[in-house]
């Protein structure tokens, strides 16, 4: 399983396992981010590489960066 992309706007991340691609849900627990897949909450940091992409709002703007472990 590869966490491929979050998207802090919409509140999900998209990743990988197996042949499929999934959009998974995200929530943030005592400042950590997790996504729940198969009914299983996963910790982003442990399934996201150095590509792994991040959008968010910063001052109104969206950008989208590399996620920083």
């Amino acid at each position: 399983m590869l966490v491929l992309g979050i998207n802090r706007l919409a509140n999900w991340v998209q990743i990988t396992a197996g042949r499929g691609r999934y959009t998974c849900p995200i929530k943030e627990i005592n400042g950590e981010l997790f996504f729940k897949f198969k009914g299983e909450w996963h910790r982003v940091i442990e399934y996201a590489s150095d590509l792994t992409t991040e959008m968010l709002s910063k001052e109104g703007k969206t950008i989208i960066q590399n996620f920083k472990k």
